[in-house]
């Protein structure tokens, strides 16, 4: 299969996400706020062969269904770091869709962020946090 460019390139780290349930993951992950900038159907139609999704703030996520290509990513094995400067506004929308909060929002103590940490439908840990470094 030929993957089409979309013609919008992040130059960052892009990590890929598999999963059993990735439409569920996409909708729970736009929901957030991530923009989907590309769909691929996969060879089934209820899969997805390939799906970029762009934090409005900088950086992309690779999404895919099991089965669709081979990898060593697993479902439910991530945990992502998104830099955001609006946490609480995010945690807001991960409240509004009912997502499983791992950690409360706060602001730590030992480095400068105010943060939370969410998991998706997988298991997979998204922490949302000012910190960038």
């Amino acid at each position: 299969m030929t993957v089409p460019d979309s013609g919008r390139q992040q130059r960052s780290v892009w990590p890929t996400i598999v999963s059993d349930h990735a439409y569920a993951i996409r909708d729970w992950m736009t929901a957030l706020g991530f923009i989907e900038d590309l769909l691929i159907l996969g060879k089934d139609p209820d899969k997805i062969h390939h799906c970029q999704l762009d934090w409005p703030e900088g950086g992309r996520v690779l999404l895919s269904s099991t089965g669709e290509r081979p990898t060593p990513c697993r479902p439910g094995t991530s945990s992502l770091h998104v830099v955001t400067a609006t946490p609480d506004a995010v945690m807001a929308r991960a409240r509004i869709i009912g997502a499983n909060v791992v950690n409360e929002l706060v602001n730590q103590t030992d480095y400068p962020s105010r943060e939370f940490t969410i998991s998706d439908p997988d298991g997979n840990h998204w922490t949302f946090a000012t910190f960038a470094g």
